[in-house]
């Protein structure tokens, strides 16, 4: 049994066993941590499914969070729902599991790779390259943040799509290839595409793999010719493809940045600089600033402005030239490989689509070209003189220890919320979003004032960042639900500002907003007068005289306040300036035919249903809708029926 364990092939396979476990015991403390941003919209949203489970489907399926609905990621959190206790601390547990298994995969890619040049030690490392990627902190913040398993299942179908292309390309070699070892080539990164459409990259980073990694060779050096004019041919078209699509559609990718505080230039610009310091905290990791709150970033205006922007742009024509160099050497293609596997990962959500400029959980993915990128030194090292490799290995292995450290430090402050309100604020005091979640939290405690004065600085820090520019009603129903959480009644003073608010356009927040509305409909908010907000916003939107204009979403959290407080014809009049922004939305055509059928307008609720019913013939309509819609068509007078959400 020993001489077992200590065989050279299994040893690694222990190693990787414990470094997997390890990290696991890391991350644990953080399972207590709070819901966060988008876990509201994605995840707990979810909480009717205990007692309704036929609506699982609806849900599965009826994601908004991008093209394809990721219905995958949807299923994983529908089930813990279904068949676990549904808290976030479990949401949490099944995030810390989903990255072992990718860390695993992780690793065993890399001992196919390394394994497939003969690379010795290819086994320890393939390990401890694996372990440097699973324990690396930069990845704290896409693991224990519940609503990025979608980052995180893509990736696992990614990496399960490429071990599947090296075990097909090594058969392939050796005269073995077919079409049905190929065939989970596809199927996984489907499988991916479903979990989160950035997946799509996998396809280029593929095709380099075959050029660059392999070089479109048998083992032997004989170059498979069909297989060269392929690789080639879709790399080549696959260029002038992407190149043709942003020509032609320029003008409309800038239009799509009109609601965002910067324009296609400036984004691009910008994204010199950040991925840039992904580069720099992977490799120097500064936990300090690490988080999900980066809306502090600057914007870059111009080339020089700031002149880091023209120190950014050059750095990458430089990596071009060295890579372009580089690809004369069979190990210099292995090490344009891994960068090119960073870069191509960035494609999607660092380049042109009008996203929100920085998050770190985008590195999840792109993060194991840097890794590889590191392992590839080692390797042209051993190739030649094979004796250091033990102690090279042991060097990788400290620097993953360190790792481990940092990791471990940013478990625990992700396991608690105001351990997390005060990280992110001192690593970011010039954050919109990091004071304004220290103001919440200190107005749980009652602080009133320090809250208020967070609050200003959020107001404050938004002109000109990164971060949407706040309009002075946000920021003042911002202050109203930061006294509704510290059950503190507004002041007069606060009352009285509310008529400094620009009425042609109130509000342009919605999460500022919704957090006010959902206060006041829960009856959080015992002293605070609902009627005289109420009353205040009605008067801007739909007085005589109102000449304010909103997004649609803002009045569909108008038209929520308005039934909270039961009046019913205010309430369908934002809904109909709702649908009016949302011809198609069925949760506004629902509440249209609720408030309609509560204040006796026959016609607009006739309408709302017609247009109901026809979605349902063309079967748009989830299972909860059709249910809602039942109850009206078989008793609209039922006073147990309750208002569409």
């Amino acid at each position: 049994m020993s001489r077992y364990l200590l065989h050279p092939a299994v040893q690694p396979l222990l190693l990787a066993t414990v470094l997997v476990l390890v990290t696991g015991w890391i991350y644990w403390p953080g399972v207590s941590g709070p819901a966060l941003l988008d876990d509201r919209s994605s995840v707990l949203v979810l909480q009717d499914l205990e007692e309704r489970p036929e609506y699982a489907w609806d849900y599965v399926f009826g994601n908004r969070s991008g093209r394809l609905g990721r219905p995958v990621s949807m299923v994983t959190f529908v089930l813990e729902r279904v068949y676990l206790d549904g808290t976030i601390a479990t949401s949490k547990r099944v995030n810390i599991v989903v990255h072992l298994c990718n860390g695993a995969l992780v690793m065993w890619l890399f001992w196919l790779l390394f394994r497939y040049w003969a690379v010795p030690g290819y086994r320890g490392l393939a390990v401890v390259l694996g372990a440097i990627w699973l324990l690396h902190p930069l990845l704290v913040s896409t693991v224990l943040y519940v609503v990025q398993r979608m980052a995180m299942l893509s990736t696992f179908f990614m990496l399960l799509s490429a071990i599947s292309y090296v075990y097909w390309r090594t058969a392939l070699g050796e005269g073995r290839g077919s079409v049905l070892r190929f065939l989970p080539v596809p199927v996984c990164l489907l499988l991916g595409l479903f979990a989160k459409e950035n997946a799509i990259v996998l396809i280029p980073i593929l095709l380099l793999m075959e050029v660059l990694w392999f070089g479109c060779r048998t083992p032997a050096g004989a170059t498979i010719r069909w297989l060269q004019r392929v690789s080639v041919s879709l790399i080549a078209g696959g260029a002038v493809f992407v190149a043709a699509l942003l020509l032609l559609g320029w003008d409309g990718l800038a239009h799509r940045m009109r609601g965002r505080p910067f324009t296609l230039d400036e984004r691009l610009l910008t994204q010199s600089r950040i991925v840039w310091d992904y580069v720099s905290q992977w490799v120097y990791p500064q936990v300090a600033r690490m988080g999900i709150y980066h809306d502090d970033v600057p914007l870059s205006r111009s080339l020089l402005e700031p002149v880091t922007t023209l120190y950014a742009t050059l750095a990458w024509a430089a990596v071009m030239v060295v890579c372009a160099v580089l690809l004369r050497w069979q190990g210099g293609r292995w090490w344009v490989f891994g960068f090119a596997w960073f870069l191509i990962g960035h494609s999607i959500e660092s380049t042109v689509f009008s996203l929100e400029l920085y998050y770190e959980h985008r590195n999840y993915f792109p993060s194991i070209g840097l890794v590889l990128a590191l392992g590839v030194p080692f390797a042209l090292l051993v190739n030649r003189w094979p004796e250091p490799r033990l102690a090279l290995l042991v060097c990788l292995g400290l620097v993953a220890l360190v790792l481990s450290a940092l990791t471990s430090s940013q478990a625990v402050i992700w396991s608690s919320r105001p351990l997390l309100a005060l990280h992110h604020i001192n690593g970011h005091p010039g954050s919109g979003r990091a004071n304004i979640e220290m103001a919440e939290q200190v107005a749980r405690l009652g602080d009133i004032a320090s809250a208020h004065r967070y609050s200003q600085a959020a107001f404050e820090s938004s002109a000109g960042g990164a971060g949407a520019n706040e309009l002075i009603g946000d920021y003042q129903v911002r202050n109203l639900a930061l006294n509704c959480i510290a059950n503190s009644p507004p002041s007069p003073a606060q009352l009285e500002a509310l008529a400094l608010v620009d009425p042609r356009r109130p509000l342009q927040s919605v999460a500022a907003l919704r957090a006010l509305v959902r206060l006041l409909q829960g009856g959080a908010c015992p002293r605070f007068d609902r009627v005289y907000v109420a009353d205040w916003l009605a008067r801007l939107y739909l007085g005589d005289d109102a000449s304010a204009s909103a997004s649609a979403k803002i009045y569909f959290d108008l038209a929520l306040l308005e039934n909270a407080l039961a009046r019913y014809d205010k309430a369908f009049a934002y809904t109909e300036r709702f649908l009016a922004g949302a011809p198609g939305d069925t949760r506004g055509l629902l509440m249209k035919l609720h408030f309609a059928t509560a204040t006796g307008q026959v016609e607009a609720a006739e309408d709302a249903i017609g247009r109901l019913q026809t979605m349902q013939r063309e079967g748009t309509l989830t299972l909860r809708a059709q249910q809602t819609l039942a109850l009206y068509l078989n008793d609209p007078n039922d006073p147990g029926r309750e208002t569409p959400r």
